[in-house]
């Protein structure tokens, strides 16, 4: 018996709008339009329309446009709504016009429905936790995209393509993404993360990587009433015979701050960290 998102799959790729309608309903697209003052024609390709397409498609093992289009194409049927022609080409367009406030705007609103709908009992200890991660991803090569993204700096012009840098927020009970920032190669993943921490709420739970192990994330992450597990940095040691013993391989133990600012804070900001922070190593 196929599992509840196998059958939650199988309906996305059934019908374009069915399971939208509650996650992204149409009264929520408009007014996100409306307040944004964002118009658009009255053509078959609506702004809800094609973003209804675009998550289905996303979600179909055959990703291509005319699969999009002729799925569309007998969802409008179905509506008694004219259908497009087979021409993937104004779909295409349609996808371009799609504001792309509109979707950094939906991404919140989407997370937050799901985790509504799933009991506080499969929470971690009735505990919201959050995934945080960054990576790398290829662009279409186009010349605003090498302009805001940039190619690696080691390939010859013309030789590669736009990289952009992603940091995501996921959320660990339902997978969706609760925030993500994008910026060039050359940005600072820990940087960007930083500006992500605004999402977090008193009592969330963050995991990360080493990257993320160290004094100035720890304390920041504090700062808003939340709990981090990160994965300590490498260059940091640990004694077990130090600090507070809880168990066999686990203490609590005292973190100095750093001598120096790092490179990515101000010196208002570094000055503004405590001088000593309780944290805790397994």
């Amino acid at each position: 018996m196929p599992n509840r998102a196998s059958i939650l799959k199988q309906q996305f790729l059934q019908s374009v709008a069915s399971p939208w309608e509650k996650l992204l309903p149409e009264k929520l697209v408009h007014s996100l339009l409306a307040g944004e003052k964002i118009t658009y024609y009255q053509s078959i390709y609506t702004p809800i329309v094609t973003l209804w397409a675009m998550v289905s498609q996303v979600l179909d093992p055959d990703k291509s446009l005319s699969q999009a289009v002729k799925r569309m194409s007998t969802w409008l049927s179905a509506a008694g709504v004219k259908s497009p022609s087979s021409d993937t080409g104004a779909y295409s367009k349609a996808r371009k016009r799609l504001p792309e406030k509109l979707v950094q705007q939906l991404v919140p609103i989407v997370a937050e429905a799901l985790e509504k709908e799933v009991p506080i009992k499969q929470q971690w200890c009735g505990r919201r936790v959050r995934v945080l991660d960054g990576t790398t991803v290829l662009m279409s090569d186009t010349h605003e995209n090498q302009a805001e993204y940039p190619q690696h700096s080691n390939q010859k012009p013309g030789c590669g393509f736009p990289i952009a840098k992603i940091v995501v927020l996921f959320s660990l009970l339902t997978g969706a993404v609760v925030s993500a920032g994008i910026a060039s190669l050359a940005t600072s993943e820990i940087v960007m993360s930083r500006l992500i921490y605004g999402n977090l709420v008193p009592d969330d739970v963050i995991l990360a990587d080493q990257a993320y192990g160290n004094y100035v994330d720890l304390v920041l992450v504090k700062e808003r009433g939340a709990d981090a597990v990160f994965r300590k940095n490498h260059l940091r040691k640990t004694d077990f015979r130090r600090g507070k013993k809880l168990g066999i391989g686990d203490h609590t133990v005292v973190w100095n701050k750093p001598r120096q600012c790092p490179n990515h804070m101000t010196i208002e900001e570094f000055e503004a960290l405590p001088s000593s922070f309780i944290v805790r190593e397994v």
